[in-house]
């Protein structure tokens, strides 16, 4: 029997100052992000480092990342063109201002995790070292995960997301389980 996940009410969780999201966007705007993000049409760049560029957690995975839009943090200036598809994220970006009411995108790009031979949790970090707020959209569900300083874990479930505070710190668990675990990485101020 196939279930139709859409057609399922949306769930909110609330966890120690998370709100976890399932079902976020409609069937029609979720598959036109994923189809994009999977396809060969969506192009990549390859970070050589997970955390923390200046080589401190001697971190020798990588992952490969689309940028959509990156801003200065102090003038909020746009450090690189916009992707020509940041139009696609339109309804994702409204909803999430619905819930945030966010004054400014700082970063908003989509990683794609390679498969690892096993799970260890990459560094813990802060994506900017002040006051913003992350949203995290899982695209593929998978046996990878976002953890918490104190070991909380969001798994990766397709078409969820989660809300937090950026101070907190946290870090990606790479799934062994599919191909690819795809995410897009909001930050807001």
């Amino acid at each position: 029997m196939e279930v139709n996940y859409f057609v399922i009410c949306q769930k909110i969780y609330m966890s120690n100052n998370l709100e976890i999201i399932d079902n976020f966007l409609d069937k029609e705007n979720f598959l036109a992000i994923k189809n994009f993000i999977l396809s060969p049409r969506c192009q990549w760049r390859y970070v050589d480092f997970i955390a923390h560029k200046d080589g401190r957690d001697q971190d020798k995975d990588g992952y490969f990342v689309h940028s959509f839009k990156d801003c200065h943090p102090q003038t909020l200036v746009d450090r690189f063109p916009e992707s020509l598809k940041l139009p696609l994220l339109v309804k994702l970006m409204s909803k999430i201002k619905e819930k945030t009411n966010y004054q400014n995108i700082l970063r908003i790009r989509s990683s794609l995790y390679p498969r690892r031979d096993s799970q260890k949790p990459d560094p813990f970090h802060v994506d900017y070292d002040f006051s913003h707020t992350v949203c995290i959209y899982y695209l593929n569900s998978n046996n990878g995960y976002t953890m918490f300083e104190n070991g909380e874990k969001v798994p990766s479930v397709e078409n969820q997301l989660v809300i937090f505070d950026g101070q907190k710190k946290h870090c990606s668990v790479v799934q062994t389980d599919t191909s690819a675990r795809y995410i897009i990485n909001i930050n807001t101020i």
